[in-house]
């Protein structure tokens, strides 16, 4: 599996519900695509109008294929998507891209 992670900390507090809305219908848009598997916000505890925000897919390859389509913008699937602003337009963004190498889960009791 590979994940994109990025935080988000927004302009103003005013911004929010649109940033949150905004994410919501961009990522409905993503997820039409081959080895999408989810997206996810989360508020930062103890820090007002900041986000984390991951990107799950089946391979970097896969949100590589997207990412190529949506900068192209030849697609209907990216036409859509370009009528997004850019994320940062919200604010400061730092992100990671990582593939996942391991994980730990809690046991099973049967």
């Amino acid at each position: 599996m590979y994940r994109y992670i990025w935080k988000i900390k927004l302009k103003d507090s005013t911004s929010e519900q649109k940033f949150i809305q905004h994410w919501h219908d961009g990522s409905k848009i993503l997820q039409e695509y081959d080895g999408a598997l989810g997206t996810h916000i989360h508020r930062v505890r103890d820090e007002p109008g900041s986000f984390f925000l991951v990107a799950e897919w089946q391979s970097i390859e896969a949100r590589d294929a997207m990412n190529a389509d949506a900068e192209e913008g030849k697609s209907e699937r990216s036409v859509r998507w370009k009528k997004f602003p850019p994320n940062d337009s919200f604010g400061e963004i730092i992100s990671f891209a990582g593939e996942e190498i391991g994980a730990v889960f809690p046991e099973t009791k049967n």
